[in-house]
């Protein structure tokens, strides 16, 4: 430890405080005889995660630009991270009416059509997690009661994509469906957003096909060789 705060410039007492958080997250690990660190296994973990989001996206990207030019909308490739959902890749509408999301942001998993996809066939830990954090109304539209969400990810399920019907922004809806891998876990997922104007109940069914279509691509490319969109319970 005398060590690490002579090299890190830090008083002894502010080095041991960080050297237990980190290895509380099993980044660093003590060896109890020798009372030196060293790097933990949390940062082998942390590595892979993201070289398993890295990976999805360089699989996604020529086909959300294929998406694009085909629902010329704009089209959001999304991970989650915990109780919310962030974005990985973007591909802007051709339309002179953009979206305000950017990549990197972060948006909760409940009321988004990224977010909805992927809890819709996560495990019942991920869900208890986003029910713990609470349900905020975002909009008049949002579903913040527990049971109507549950109901609602079960028709997802059912018909294999998300819907966002201005739940997390009034004027904004998108329709959405999950990436799985070779182990069929849900890993991200696709969607297609737009304005309300663009985006009428007619015309969910039309990009629903093509989103479910672009998330059965990326997924094949991760090895996915079964179809995980039949019914779920």
């Amino acid at each position: 430890m005398t060590e690490v705060s002579q090299r890190c410039g830090l008083e002894k007492s502010t080095t041991h405080r960080l050297l237990a958080a980190l290895a509380a997250e099993g980044l660093v690990e003590r060896d109890f005889e020798t009372e030196r660190y060293r790097l933990g296994l949390g940062l082998l973990e942390l590595g892979m995660a993201v070289h398993q989001r890295l990976d999805i996206r360089v699989e996604a990207l020529p086909i959300l630009r294929s998406l694009a030019d085909r629902a010329e909308e704009t089209i959001h490739l999304g991970v989650a991270r915990g109780p919310h959902v962030v974005y990985v890749e973007k591909v802007e509408s051709p339309h002179a009416f953009q979206m305000r999301s950017r990549v990197g942001e972060r948006m909760p998993l409940y009321c988004t059509g990224i977010g909805k996809a992927i809890l819709a066939y996560a495990g019942e830990d991920e869900l208890a997690t986003v029910l713990t954090h609470g349900l905020e109304p975002r909009t008049p539209h949002t579903i913040t009661d527990p049971t109507e969400l549950r109901i609602e990810l079960q028709r997802i399920r059912v018909r294999g994509y998300s819907t966002d019907m201005e739940e997390n922004e009034e004027s904004v809806r998108c329709v959405a469906a999950p990436i799985f891998d070779h182990r069929l876990s849900v890993v991200g997922a696709i969607s297609i957003a737009g304005p309300v104007f663009r985006f009428p109940e007619q015309r969910i069914a039309e990009l629903a096909a093509h989103v479910v279509g672009a998330a059965q691509e990326v997924s094949k490319r991760l090895g996915c060789t079964a179809s995980p969109y039949a019914v779920r319970s």
